[in-house]
């Protein structure tokens, strides 16, 4: 069976809109619960973050040096 383009454009269209209108039926208290939510990273745990990306982007530009 084919799933033409406008049937999937359709399909997302009701999503959105049905997401839209739980959101603004959720009122104040869904959006006071997402604002509790929040994330701490400590110093050490940034470090090593900011070691894994510099590492992959380095390991990444060596590859496509070697490549050419």
């Amino acid at each position: 069976m084919t799933v033409s383009d406008f049937q999937v454009n359709s399909v997302i269209r009701t999503y959105l809109k049905n997401v839209k209108s739980d959101a603004k039926g959720a009122g104040r208290e869904s959006v006071k619960r997402l604002e509790k939510d929040a994330v701490i990273i400590s110093e050490d745990g940034m470090k090593k973050i900011l070691l894994e990306r510099t590492g992959d982007e380095m390991s990444e530009r060596l590859r496509k040096h070697d490549k050419t």
